[in-house]
């Protein structure tokens, strides 16, 4: 029997390769029950990557590419200002902060453009990058790449996605899908080389999400949470999640 994790993956990939298939294949397929199945397909549909026809017939849904930047930005705004905030007080004068791909990310760089010390930013945001180029006290250093129109955001580096850069104090990260069980993943693959290499020179690593984006499961894997070094989320979050982070050794704050 699979674990829970590689359920999930075997699930999409069934579904992408098949097109269609139904819950008692399924069951049979990954050796479990069709209440479990059934769970897992609720928790996929969440995401919006599959959806269950009239019938119980169920579908890879090939044209869904993850939530649009409009629609990630409006859903849980109040709850995603509230991370930003807090997140601007856990940065020092003089540090080298990375801020990875994602609204939650974006919006708190923006609100550490309010600081008013001298701290370095590294990103591969187009649309941060140019608000913060304004800014005296911030040394801004821009990922050069491709242009990722739909999220404004550079990917697809020629070699290094760090273009050398080895350290920074602190990165703030996200993910569009966090469990303590099967980790971290996104719905767009392109993100995964340019945050793994963020990951890589960031002395702690700090993960920031609304709650609903826990509990999700998206296609493209980043790894474990055991990854992380803190994590700061809305005071929605279900307590199970929180004991389940927390017996990870990872330190979790709710705003």
């Amino acid at each position: 029997m699979k674990n829970k994790k590689e359920r999930l993956v075997g699930i999409i990939e069934t579904l992408r390769i098949e097109g269609n298939t139904n819950l008692d294949n399924l069951a049979e397929k990954f050796d479990v029950s069709t209440a479990t199945i059934r769970r897992d397909i609720k928790q996929l549909e969440s995401s919006g990557q599959v959806f269950q026809a009239i019938g119980g017939e169920l579908y890879y849904n090939k044209d869904y590419h993850g939530p649009s930047r409009e629609d990630m930005l409006i859903s849980a705004i109040n709850e995603k200002i509230r991370i930003a905030e807090y997140c601007s007080t856990l940065v020092k004068e003089k540090e080298t902060i990375i801020i990875a791909p994602g609204v939650v990310t974006a919006l708190t760089g923006r609100i550490l453009g309010g600081l008013d010390f001298e701290f370095r930013v590294i990103t591969n945001s187009l649309t941060l990058s140019l608000e913060l180029s304004k800014l005296e006290n911030i040394n801004l250093f821009m990922l050069g790449g491709e242009i990722e129109k739909q999220y404004s955001t550079i990917r697809n580096f020629n070699r290094d996605p760090m273009c050398g850069i080895q350290y920074a104090d602190k990165l703030f990260m996200t993910a569009d899908g966090i469990d303590a069980e099967y980790g971290l993943t996104y719905f767009n693959a392109s993100m995964i080389p340019v945050i793994s290499g963020m990951m890589l020179v960031a002395k702690e690593i700090i993960l920031i999400a609304d709650s609903s984006k826990f509990g999700n499961v998206c296609f493209n894997y980043l790894g474990d949470l055991s990854k992380v070094n803190y994590i700061v989320t809305d005071d929605k979050l279900n307590k199970k999640y929180i004991k389940a982070i927390e017996s990870e050794g990872i330190n979790i704050t709710t705003v």
